[in-house]
């Protein structure tokens, strides 16, 4: 499955595909701890599990985290300020 071309591009299969392996997905907390030894980098999540990956593995892997974290920041902030300039419907059916 080719995760780069746009997802409303995806054929039946890959969205289920994908609907599968987001539902396995879990959430990540804030590392622990980082470290380099023997040529890796190693990091210790949240819950204690410990993953290791080369040295470029990892400086792409926090290029794509940052660029995947501002993204997703700047989507929260366009939401929050839609929400603000849509108008309460609320308040003119009581008028």
């Amino acid at each position: 499955m080719d995760l780069n071309k746009p997802h409303d591009s995806l054929t039946l299969v890959e969205q289920q595909e994908l609907a599968v392996r987001l539902a396995r997905s879990k959430e990540y907390g804030s590392p622990r701890r980082v470290w380099v030894e023997d040529g890796h980098v190693f990091v210790e999540g949240h819950d204690g599990e410990i993953m290791s990956m080369m040295p470029d593995v990892a400086i792409k892997m926090g290029r794509m985290l940052e660029e995947a974290g501002t993204d997703s920041l700047i989507n929260r902030v366009m939401d929050d300020s839609r929400k603000l300039a849509e108008p309460d419907h609320n308040l003119r059916d009581n008028d």
